[in-house]
């Protein structure tokens, strides 16, 4: 038997004992999306004979994925909810809920978190008014429940992108309307944070701004820290500037500027699978849409170098939804042409090592 010195062996415990007892991830650099794309079951959305849907949130819980609202071919909102398994068949068939959303919706941000999902703002009429309210449901084996009304966002607005975190919500940016009317709208670098609960969302509190009024951010929460990639300015830049923070009881932590999204990019599609966060499509400058996707590390030091993955088989801007092996899209909006439904899934692997001892995403 090799007996190794007294200090190595201390030495060597100390590394342990940091390992264990700190957040960490271990990024060999090895992400990758391995493609390609498949087509998947379309969404059911209807008006006049055409399908196709856009502003619609998706998010993904125990084997299904919801989606809640969303404009069709008309340009009007709709207070539809569809739900449906993902597997790695892909999307399977779609299912109209028993229970519509309260309102006719597009443009609001929706998460699952323990078993409910919350659905915070969003543009409730076709002239483009918004909302302050928020609803919650509970998930169950058939859908969702009844939807609740609970704590209303500070100020009415759409397209902010709103995540859990450590039994948080944390909503960044959008775009806020100060009458409720679409003449007075504006984009805002604010964050409000409140308490999840089986009673609905917390009372509303402000947190570090984020470093510039942005809306149509995508953030994702992983590991008690948020990230956020891109958006659309005040003056209608489109944004590559990609921001992180960590999260807490008292709120956010300062934004630090991280990996830069390698396009300028607006309303893109990102999740997270494992510890990668995947980014699908969205609207660059001029308002030409993209079919690129981008996929990168998270870290506690923030985003890794980003690297390229199998285009998507349509440019435009969608809503995508992850599991821990496989991305799922949803729909979209191809400007000029209006919302389609298509819906494609792709299988991702990961060899990044995490763990992590705090926090939630």
């Amino acid at each position: 038997m090799i007996k190794l010195p007294r200090k190595v062996i201390i030495a060597m415990a100390v590394a342990l004992v940091i390992l264990v007892g700190a957040n960490f991830y271990l990024d060999y650099s090895t992400v990758s999306s391995t493609g390609p794309w498949v087509s998947t079951t379309a969404y059911p959305l209807q008006t006049g004979g055409v399908a196709g849907v856009l502003g619609q949130s998706c998010v993904a819980s125990s084997g299904t994925v919801y989606c809640i609202g969303g404009e069709d071919a008309n340009s009007a909102p709709h207070d539809s909810v569809y739900y449906a398994p993902i597997s790695s068949s892909g999307i399977g068939n779609w299912t109209l809920d028993q229970y519509s959303y309260p309102k006719n919706v597009m443009f609001t941000s929706c998460l699952a978190s323990s078993g409910y999902v919350y659905c915070v703002g969003g543009t409730d009429e076709a002239t483009g008014n918004d909302t302050t309210s928020t609803y919650f449901a509970p998930v169950l084996s058939d859908g969702l429940g009844n939807w609740t009304a609970t704590s209303p966002y500070p100020i009415a607005v759409d397209s902010e992108s709103c995540v859990p975190a450590s039994g948080y919500v944390f909503c960044m940016g959008g775009e806020n309307e100060t009458s409720g009317l679409s003449s007075s709208a504006t984009d805002t670098a604010s964050v409000w944070y409140a308490t999840l609960s089986s009673s609905g969302i917390g009372t509303w509190s402000r947190t570090t701004a984020y470093p510039s009024g942005t809306f149509f951010p995508d953030c994702v929460g992983l590991g008690g820290y948020i990230y956020c990639v891109g958006g659309e300015d005040l003056s209608s830049d489109v944004l590559s500037s990609a921001y992180f923070a960590s999260v807490s009881p008292e709120g956010l932590g300062p934004w630090t500027a991280t990996s830069s999204y390698p396009i300028q990019d607006t309303a893109q599609s990102c999740s997270v699978a494992g510890t990668v966060i995947y980014c699908v499509g969205g609207l660059t400058t001029g308002g030409n849409p993209a079919n690129e996707v981008y996929y990168a590390g998270l870290t506690p030091s923030g985003i890794g170098g980003w690297q390229t993955g199998g285009s998507y088989p349509q440019s435009l801007s969608t809503s995508c939804v992850s599991s821990s092996t496989y991305v799922y899209c949803v729909g979209g909006y191809v400007p000029g042409s209006g919302p389609v439904a298509d819906c494609y899934f792709v299988p991702v692997e990961s060899s990044s090592i995490s763990s992590s001892t705090s926090g939630s995403g």
